[in-house]
């Protein structure tokens, strides 16, 4: 009995952050009129064809749109994972000339807003010849000070013993970096899902760096909204709602290892 408040209370809590999201999905299927009703939560028909417009291409090349979103994310996140992880090694485990000057840059990324280095960011990949191309937006992503941070507290609390013993074995920091790697799968896999959501809704850098062809979907989902009303609403909610799809599998898969991760770095 004494549960049955917090089970109250954690039941209002989810109904109030799935409403959006329930509402979202269902007004896929109305008319603008009924969109434009907000009292009214169920539509009065289930048709599928602005699910079926969006794959089609009839309004934009969804698909398209959608395979550069994985991309640019997927590559990213992956990327930013083993670079900062190899980072949090060497910052934790090893000890060099300028460590504490490196990790002062590492922290200096983190309080610099994004918006101050969009235009440096921006001439440096025209520089290179990447402006409007996918690489431009997935490989600047890779350098983040707060995976830098966040593994070189997960690598402080693997025993040094390990490090030394793999030392006497006469593996290299290469090998040992790697061969160290399973014992923390749970924080390599929550830094690779965080890292792929701040990725996969981002707008400023896509709207600066990619040209019309080579779109993201959190750009592209704004040019189903004119106001001519040409396009249904409904094919706006379709795309939204699909393009949630990535991460609700992505969160499902790591969320037993997140909560682990988390778990251990709480109590560190």
């Amino acid at each position: 009995m004494r549960r049955v408040p917090s089970f109250l209370l954690l039941g209002v809590a989810a109904l109030v952050c799935l409403y959006p999201f329930a509402w979202m999905f269902l007004s896929s299927f109305k008319t603008n009129k009924e969109i434009y009703q907000p009292t009214l939560f169920f539509p009065s028909d289930y048709e599928w064809d602005s699910y079926a417009g969006l794959w089609s291409g009839e309004y934009l090349p969804f698909l398209d749109y959608f395979l550069h979103s994985i991309f640019v994310s997927g590559g990213q996140a992956l990327l930013a994972t083993f670079v900062t992880a190899a980072a949090g090694f060497a910052f934790s485990k090893m000890s060099f000339r300028g460590s504490g000057w490196l990790f002062g840059i590492a922290i200096l990324i983190i309080l610099v807003p994004k918006q101050a280095l969009a235009v440096p960011l921006f001439e440096w990949m025209a520089w290179l010849g990447w402006q409007g191309n996918l690489w431009s937006l997935a490989l600047p992503g890779v350098a983040s000070g707060l995976g830098v941070i966040f593994f070189s507290q997960v690598f402080r609390k693997v025993p040094d013993e390990l490090v030394d013993l793999a030392k006497v074995e006469g593996l290299s920091p290469v090998r040992t970096f790697v061969a160290l790697l399973p014992l923390i799968a749970p924080a390599l896999m929550t830094f690779c899902f965080l890292h792929f959501i701040l990725s996969w809704q981002e707008h400023l850098l896509p709207l600066l760096m990619l040209d019309d062809e080579n779109l993201t979907l959190p750009i592209a989902l704004a040019k189903l909204r004119d106001s001519s009303h040409r396009i249904p609403e409904a094919v706006g909610m379709a795309a939204a709602t699909l393009s949630l799809i990535p991460v609700v599998f992505l969160f499902g898969l790591c969320f037993r290892k997140m909560k682990t991760a988390l778990v251990e770095l709480s109590l560190s």
